[in-house]
């Protein structure tokens, strides 16, 4: 086994050349509160598609559920069956999980939770 630590812009350039490594480690936070912003990164053609992943069987279950749209329990069914392709094809290891506690008080007024944590102060009002 040959470890390599590696500045960050240096790891992440090796890593995209798609196959010359067996184990790396990559980071993703979510941007949105939905099963896709994970599930999509793994799509064939996805630029953060790192392992270079490709299941037909997980791009059809992506294609379904985005071509069901307006319905959204046939939507998550489908994102849940993409999921369970992935989780069975691919051998990822969830080692951080990213948690954070705002205490605002009830005078604030448009300060919305969001996976982003941002907070645009322009939004933001007291009492």
């Amino acid at each position: 086994v040959t470890l390599l630590n590696t500045d960050t812009k240096t790891h992440y350039s090796f890593i995209e050349q798609k196959g010359n490594y067996d184990v790396a480690r990559a980071a993703w936070i979510a941007d949105y509160k939905d099963p896709e912003t994970f599930l999509g990164i793994s799509r064939k053609a996805s630029g953060n598609n790192y392992s270079n992943y490709n299941s037909p069987a997980y791009e059809a279950a992506m294609d379904k559920a985005a071509a069901a749209g307006g319905k959204p329990e046939e939507r998550m069914k489908e994102l849940a069956a993409a999921e369970r392709i992935l989780v069975d094809d691919v051998g990822e290891i969830p080692l951080l999980y990213y948690s954070y506690h705002d205490i605002v008080s009830s005078k604030v007024h448009g300060f919305d939770d969001n996976v982003m944590d941002i907070h645009p102060s322009r939004f933001i009002s007291k009492d």
